[in-house]
């Protein structure tokens, strides 16, 4: 290095740096007495001379070195010559130019590792740039799968809705053809039905009259007849015994029933013969039906009668009871006269009272619970005996409720449900005549109030209502085990405030309110063929809710109701026909009555 050529200078003195100076050699010793003339006085005779810095690249000069031998050998003390200015001068100027080749060397290494640093830092920036255009460019690759995904995506759901669209409007439109070929099958097969009963209407009346003519030939000679009933004889034309086709006596004087006879060889019946003898009289005289002079005789009158087959009205007799005609409650009766289709006002009930059961029993009619003036739910019972047209007082519910079911089975009156005027009723009870008193029965599996209820198949069924929402469940009572059952087929709409029917052993629902406050028109009908299932009918001309409804004849009858209004108008369904006909208005219009059928 430059250092190491200008320390090898002939006669150069080699120095110690950095820090203060170690030797100066070749060693140098004052005279005595005498003071050095160079740079530099030392304090002894004697001087260590160091190695120079190897830092420096300095070399040591091999005449002072061998004077510093000769010095320690005690050859005498050696001649010390001091350096002149100049070869100071040189000697600052070989270490200046040697530290400034030093710095140059060091600035060029620091150049060269800055340049070093600036390649490094633009091959990482470069780096960074090709890294990040790569994410960038994986970013919107990754951005342009999911939007490729998403847009397969919804294009897969799009034909996933087109194809249930499709799937929906060729299932309705296989359902509206199933219903119309039902309809078409339906309607055939009862135009065969309807042609297969006329032509045995024909026949059946054929055979009548040809058992007619052969009865008439047999007993033309017995214009008058006995018959012993309970041991007393009562003798009467064959006339009056045969006034009312297809009651036990017109079957036992034209020979269709066999009776018991007595010795004599007269018919014999173990009836009660007072009760017998009225309905004689009335058999003799039917412009009035028989007198009685209690509730017990009129009861024990009409069971006779209904043994005996014997009706005292041509017609049945159709009560509306009851209500709410928009502004008060009613205690009004009307009954309809089927012969005159037309309403007849009759004796009002002793309370006024609306969102009430009423069944007939024995040619009675009962009425339980609803509410009267006060809007509170009653436990009152009335009855009604028909053949006295007198209201007395009958035995008060347990539980005093309003807007229950009721049904009649097996001689038992139920009361199904309702609202206590707190709480809505799972609670049930049924009216034994027997024993003259309500007794608590099973619960229902959901309290409902504003049910329906009739009987089918020797159960009771109770169907929709409310239990806080409006129902489409149905539930039955098996009288024997005493127990409920839900069942699974619940109805097609929701129903509640509407009305149940068995109507040629068919049961039938119809009208009532949805969740929606829609009132319905509609009907529907049971087909138990079809796994218990619920198929629609055609609907009532005049949507109803709170309506009454009975059986008449091998009609539905439903009056009443409200939709917007109060109705008094009437409808008959003639399931046969699946047709609705419109009947005669009753007196007053009404809402939340009963409509009572009486054969009496």
């Amino acid at each position: 290095m430059a250092l190491d050529s200008a320390a090898s200078l002939a006669g150069t003195t080699a120095y110690d740096f950095p820090g203060s100076f170690n030797t100066i050699g070749p060693a140098v010793a004052s005279r005595p007495g005498t003071s050095g003339g160079g740079l530099y006085q030392p304090a002894s005779t004697s001087f260590t001379q160091g190695p120079p810095p190897s830092s420096f690249g300095l070399a040591p000069n091999p005449e002072n070195s061998r004077a510093a031998a000769l010095d320690a050998s005690g050859g005498g003390p050696a001649a010390v010559r001091l350096a002149s200015q100049d070869e100071f001068g040189n000697m600052v100027g070989d270490i200046k130019r040697t530290f400034t080749l030093w710095v140059q060397n060091a600035e060029k290494k620091i150049r060269e590792d800055f340049s070093t640093l600036q390649r490094d830092r633009q091959a990482f920036e470069d780096e960074k740039a090709r890294v990040w255009q790569e994410f960038v460019a994986q970013k919107q690759s990754e951005y342009d799968r999911i939007r490729d995904d998403k847009r397969r995506a919804d294009l897969e759901v799009q034909s996933s809705a087109r194809q249930i669209r499709q799937e929906r409007e060729d299932a309705r439109a296989k359902l509206v053809s199933d219903r119309v070929n039902m309809e078409k099958d339906v309607l055939q097969g009862r135009r065969r039905f309807l042609l297969e009963r006329e032509k045995f209407r024909l026949e059946y009346e054929a055979a009548e009259k040809e058992r007619q003519r052969i009865s008439e030939h047999n007993v033309a000679t017995e214009t008058m007849v006995d018959i012993n009933v309970g041991g007393v004889i009562f003798e009467a034309s064959r006339h009056t015994f045969t006034q009312q086709p297809g009651s036990l006596l017109e079957r036992l004087m034209t020979g269709r029933a066999s009776a018991p006879r007595d010795r004599d060889g007269r018919i014999f019946l173990d009836r009660d013969s007072s009760l017998f003898r009225s309905i004689l009289n009335f058999l003799r005289d039917p412009s009035a039906p028989p007198p009685s002079r209690d509730a017990a005789e009129s009861e024990a009158l009409c069971q006779e009668a209904e043994h005996l087959g014997v009706r005292f009205y041509p017609y049945p007799l159709v009560y509306a009871v009851g209500g709410h005609d928009g502004s008060d409650h009613l205690a009004a009766t009307e009954v309809l006269d089927v012969e005159n289709q037309c309403w007849r006002p009759c004796k009002p009930m002793h309370t006024e009272r609306t969102y009430f059961g009423a069944q007939v029993l024995h040619s009675r009619l009962y009425l339980f619970g609803g509410q009267n003036l006060e809007y509170k739910a009653l436990c009152e019972t009335e009855c009604f005996d028909c053949l006295r047209g007198s209201w007395m007082a009958g035995p008060d519910l347990n539980v005093p409720r309003r807007n229950c079911a009721s049904a009649e089975l097996d001689g038992r009156i139920y009361a199904i449900g309702g609202f206590d005027g707190t709480q809505i009723l799972s609670h049930v009870e049924a009216f034994d005549p027997r024993m003259k008193s309500w007794m608590p029965l099973d619960s229902m599996t959901v309290p409902r109030s504003s049910a329906s209820a009739t009987t089918y198949g020797g159960r009771l069924w109770v169907l929709g209502g409310t239990s806080g929402s409006r129902l489409r469940t149905t539930e039955r009572y098996d009288p024997r085990a005493g127990k409920w059952e839900a069942l699974r087929s619940d109805m097609i709409e929701v129903r509640s405030a509407g009305q149940a029917s068995n109507c040629l052993e068919r049961l039938y629902v119809l009208g009532g309110t949805d969740q929606n406050q829609n009132v319905h028109s509609s009907l529907e009908c049971y087909n138990p063929e079809a796994g218990g299932s619920w198929i629609f009918r055609k609907s009532m001309q005049v949507p109803r809710m709170d309506f009454g409804c009975s059986m008449l004849s091998d009609s539905i009858m439903v009056g009443g109701g409200q939709h917007g209004e109060v109705l008094s108008s009437t409808e008959f369904y003639r399931p046969e026909l699946d047709d609705w006909q419109m009947g005669p208005p009753m007196l007053s219009p009404r809402y939340g009555h009963q409509l009572l059928l009486v054969n009496l």
